[in-house]
């Protein structure tokens, strides 16, 4: 039986073509490259910012809810009932309630670094918001003395909160329960102006520096500025806005972050109509 084997001419890719196929499939690399990061830098963008909104929204409430009250003290029914309070008013804490704003522990921080505001709260609830674990003779929780305080920790960039709670002593301040605990990060400044009422119409005239109001027991209103950023994201341009705020001027950083002020009025509760 007789073979025959026919050639078959077998056609490589030239030199040319293997370098437009290499230069083509580049073109698509550095494409897909480039849309990758730019949507990754998109998401880190839409992700701080939907943080920064969320720490201002939470500052907003957290920061309202306790200031509001400030001064709460339910003398309207219990003036001298220490059966209902558990103590005697005013036996216990002489001729006059401590103001809304504790004079000594609200601190103004001068020009743009932050201030410090105290405030006292005479209620049943704890520093943890739980009722007064001492009853009084009618089986309710006693009333004692609250101090809450607002700082901030410029070396960690933190919103602090500070709580003491304990059984109401003249001229004394109640012992600390919970001390500094952070609240949110990413915390630029913290600012206070406090609303004065200079006529006795329950609201406020004027807003003022702390100390440089009449009397701290005048306060009848509380305007907080904070600067919320995010974390550092190198996508942005570096930050060139100088921000304005309840009578500062805070400068551009000149880091690649989100700043957002916000400005909360409250007034309160039991010194306005």
């Amino acid at each position: 039986m007789k073979v025959v084997f026919q050639n078959s001419r077998l056609k490589a890719f030239s030199v040319v073509e293997l370098m437009v196929a290499l230069a083509i499939t580049s073109f698509l690399l550095i494409g897909l490259v480039q849309i990758f990061s730019s949507v990754r830098a998109s998401y880190s963008l839409q992700e701080s910012l939907a943080r920064v909104q969320e720490n201002s929204r939470f500052a907003a409430s957290f920061i309202s809810r306790h200031l509001r009250v400030a001064g709460r003290f339910p003398f309207a029914e219990h003036e001298s009932a220490a059966v209902d309070l558990g103590f005697t008013f005013p036996t216990v804490l002489g001729a006059n309630l401590p103001p809304p704003i504790d004079a000594v522990g609200t601190i103004e921080g001068a020009g743009t670094n932050s201030d410090t505001i105290r405030v006292n709260i005479f209620t049943d609830r704890d520093c943890f918001d739980n009722a007064n674990a001492v009853v009084t003779a009618t089986g309710n929780p006693a009333t004692w003395h609250k101090q809450i305080t607002f700082s901030h920790d410029p070396g960690d960039d933190e919103l602090e909160y500070t709580c003491a709670y304990g059984a109401p002593v003249l001229n004394v301040n109640p012992p600390v329960i919970i001390a500094a605990q952070p609240i949110i990060n990413n915390v630029e400044t913290l600012q206070f102006h406090y609303g004065e009422d200079t006529n006795g119409d329950a609201s406020a005239d004027r807003y003022v520096r702390a100390g440089n109001w009449g009397a701290p027991g005048n306060v009848v209103a509380i305007r907080a500025g904070i600067i919320l950023t995010s974390d550092e994201i190198g996508a942005l341009p570096p930050d060139a806005r100088d921000i304005d705020m309840i009578g500062n001027t805070y400068p551009a950083t000149g880091e690649r972050r989100l700043r957002r002020p916000v400005i909360i009025d409250i007034n309160l509760r039991n010194q306005t109509l």
